[in-house]
Formats: structure tokens, C-alpha cells, sequence
């Protein structure tokens, strides 16, 4: 068996072994590592390993986050008091999950669940796993600013749940020229400790894209995909505005974030998604703003070539002074609006754009930009809640695909629908 003895880490786990893969991400000296591994591959021993390694530096504050409380207790917690050495102990508090070292050090199990909980401490080291569970401000806006004082580290750990976060920080460790980065993909055949015939029947349970995915460590797309005809293999690439073309703007009024696609119609039919605004925190002045700074040349009262096409929501949520989010855009100078009076159905909106993406001739009529991102993401992972045909909305990934399907289910219905609302 390849591999090194944890040895540094306390006599409670000296004897355990390291294979091969876990040892390679053990001697690393990344600052953020990235760890994408099949089932049982070892993600959990390699987390508590390199936990009680960093709790060895005296005064240090170590976390290990979870998507929730009660996952954080049930993947680590009993293993990881067992695994500390009882003479390196002070104090262990069950409720919290933290354990305090004669040393100074506090190692803490945490729940991404309450992200209020995770602010406003300087961390020397976080372990974040099944990271492809959590929502992007648990890293970005809570752990991301805690590591900023004394140059902490960071390792994310998860199994691939379409391209989603972990996707994302997997690319960054692959990026060469990225020096603070690095991952890595462990299929769990690379285990040692897994009998290569539970491989086998896990192969004969599962349907093939399951298993690559749990297995095989393989990004795929999902199950449940509510765009589920969308491929970047054939939809994405280089899409760029052209200034002789109609532009329209999707707009989503959710709060946070406020989402805006850009798109424009082109002369064969076919629709290019060529921008994106994606703002939390935002408002409706501060996208005009942005719109103005990017389109003010196509804008006019005697220019129909930039139209908004709105939540129909916008119609109604009034701002402070009395004015609804049209109001706002009319002020600004965008005359052309149109919408409907009541939201389409979901399933309508939903059909337009997915005939767009592929239609049953396996035409493809729309493509997107490679630079914009959250257009991407939000087609690779707004999924169906399991067993009925409502958004699973708690991911929160869905805006600006609403954002995108206000103009195509208009301008390109999937029945015959009379325009209750058109401004001008």
C-alpha cells in the first residue's frame, strides 16, 4: 500500500495510512486546495488529518464547514474527538462542536446553513466540505474574508453534482498561472481501501451518468435539469455584440441578485445571449446605470433598438418616492418596454426557451457567450424540485434564466398568446 503514516498528528491516529492520492494532497503547499473525489475515496480521513495538523500550531483557530449543522455532526464530529490525543485537550463543548487546546488552538465544526454564524472571526484554516452543496456567498462573502488577515489556508472537498461551485474551484486549481491553487480528481477506484467488486455492483445499481458522476468523479450534467436541452459544448462560445442589431434586456427585479440578460436577434432567426448583469444587493437605478453606461448610444426616444423586456412584477413593487420599477426605467430614458400584464405560466416560459436551445428538428436557434457566466450556470443548474414540476428555488440560481425567458417566451411563444402590455 502506497502512502505515509499521520504520525504528525497525534498518537490516537499515528498508525493510520495515507494512499497515494490523499498523501499528494497532504504534502501540497497550495494555499487553496481543491479535492473532487468518488464515494468512499478517503475525503473524510483526509479532512480530519490535515484539521488536527493545522490545530497543531499553537493559537490557531481551524474550522470544518458543512452544508448544515447536522451534516457537520454527523460526518466528522465523533471521529475527530476520538482522533484528537486527550492530553492536547482542554476542553470539548458538545453543542458548538468545538474543541479547545491546552495549546490555544480551537478546532470548530460548522453548519453552512447559518451563515450568520460563519462572519466576523479570523480563521487560520477552514475545511469545506461537500462544498458542491452550498451556496456561493458561503465562500465568496463569509469564509473568503475571514482567511484575509493572517493569509489563512482553505481546502475544498466534494463529489460533482453537475457544474456547479466545486466546478468552478476545480477550474481554478488547474489554471497553471494560478499559483495560490490546486486540485485535483480521485476517482474512488483509486482507493485502495474499496474492494473493486463493490465498484462493480455500485456500476450494475446505477445508471451510467449517475455512476461517473459518484464513482468516477465525472462533472456531468444533472438529472432534473429544468433546460435540460442545454449542451456548452453546442451552445456556448464566442457571441460578441454586435452594435447593428436590436438589443434586448431581460429583466429579473429579485433583490438579490438583481439579474439581466442581454440578447440580441439575429438576421437567420436565431437569438444571441451577448451580456449579463449580475448584481447582488442591487436596484433598479443601479442597473440602469450599468445599461446606460454600456447602451447609451442605442437609446432614444426615436430608437426602438434597446427594449426591456421586464418581470411583469416590476409593474407593481413600488420604491420609496411612490414609482414602480417601469417608472424607473421610463425615467431613465428607455421608452421602449414591453411585457405582459400577468406572468406566463412557468412551463410556457420554460418550453420557449428550450425549444430555442433545441427544437424537436434539432435545430438550435440560441447560443451564449462563453463570458457570461451566470447565464451558464443557471442552465446547468436550476433543477425541478424531485416529483413535481415546481423550480427548486433555494439555490437561488434560477434569476437570470427568468430574466432571459421574459423576451423569448414573448417574441417566440410556444402558442398563440395575445401582448396584454406593450410601452412606448
Amino acid at each position: 500500500m502506497a502512502g505515509i503514516a499521520a504520525k504528525a498528528v497525534g498518537s490516537n491516529i499515528s498508525t493510520i495510512m495515507l494512499h497515494r492520492g490523499q498523501t499528494e494532497v497532504h504534502n501540497s503547499n497550495a494555499r487553496f486546495k481543491v479535492v473532487v473525489a468518488g464515494r468512499r475515496w478517503g475525503k473524510s480521513m483526509l479532512a480530519l488529518i490535515s484539521l488536527i495538523k493545522w490545530a497543531q500550531i499553537p493559537g490557531s483557530r481551524v474550522w470544518y464547514v458543512a452544508p448544515s449543522y447536522r451534516l457537520a455532526k454527523q460526518i466528522i464530529w465523533d471521529e475527530l474527538k476520538a482522533a484528537v490525543p486527550r492530553n492536547w485537550v482542554k476542553k470539548i463543548h458538545e453543542t458548538e462542536l468545538s474543541i479547545r487546546l491546552v495549546n490555544g488552538s480551537i478546532i470548530e465544526c460548522k453548519g453552512a446553513d447559518d451563515p450568520n454564524g460563519l462572519l466576523g472571526v479570523g480563521l487560520n484554516y477552514v475545511i469545506l466540505d461537500e462544498f458542491q452543496d452550498m451556496k456561493e456567498n458561503v465562500w465568496k462573502r463569509s469564509l473568503r474574508p475571514t482567511l484575509a488577515r493572517d493569509r489563512g489556508h482553505a481546502m475544498f472537498i466534494g463529489t460533482p453534482r453537475g457544474y456547479n461551485l466545486l466546478y468552478d474551484v476545480h477550474m481554478l486549481g488547474q489554471d497553471p498561472d494560478n499559483k495560490m491553487w490546486d486540485s485535483w480528481v480521485f476517482p474512488t477506484v483509486t482507493s485502495p481501501f474499496i474492494p473493486s467488486e463493490e465498484i462493480e455492483q455500485a456500476r450494475s445499481d446505477m445508471d451510467i451518468k449517475t455512476f461517473r458522476q459518484e464513482f468516477e468523479a465525472s462533472f456531468e450534467n444533472m438529472s432534473g435539469r429544468v433546460y435540460y436541452q442545454f449542451d456548452r459544448n453546442i451552445h456556448t462560445g464566442k457571441f460578441p455584440f454586435n452594435p447593428d442589431l436590436p438589443i434586448w434586456v431581460g429583466q429579473d427585479f429579485n433583490i438579490d441578485p438583481m439579474a439581466t440578460a442581454i440578447m440580441q436577434p439575429q438576421r437567420d432567426g436565431s437569438i444571441h445571449v451577448v451580456d449579463e448583469i449580475y448584481k447582488h444587493g442591487s436596484n433598479t437605478l443601479e442597473i440602469c446605470d450599468i445599461l446606460e453606461q454600456r447602451y447609451y448610444k442605442y437609446m432614444g426616444k426615436n430608437n426602438g433598438q434597446v427594449c426591456i423586456y421586464p418581470d411583469p412584477a416590476g409593474t407593481a413593487r413600488q420604491h420609496a418616492r411612490g414609482e414602480s420599477d417601469l417608472d424607473i426605467f421610463r425615467e431613465r430614458g428607455f421608452n421602449y418596454i414591453k411585457f405582459r400584464r400577468k406572468h406566463p405560466r412557468i412551463s410556457d416560459r420554460v418550453n420557449a426557451v428550450n425549444r430555442m436551445l433545441m427544437d424537436a428538428n434539432g435545430q438550435v436557434r440560441m447560443h451564449v457567450d462563453s463570458k457570461c457566466k451566470n447565464v451558464i450556470k443557471s442552465f446547468e443548474q436550476v433543477l425541478y424540485k424531485e416529483g413535481t414540476p415546481d423550480i427548486d428555488k433555494r439555490p437561488s440560481v434560477e434569476h437570470i434564466t427568468d430574466a432571459l425567458g421574459y423576451p423569448i417566451e414573448l417574441e417566440y411563444p410556444t402558442r398563440k398568446i395575445v401582448i396584454a402590455g406593450r410601452s412606448l
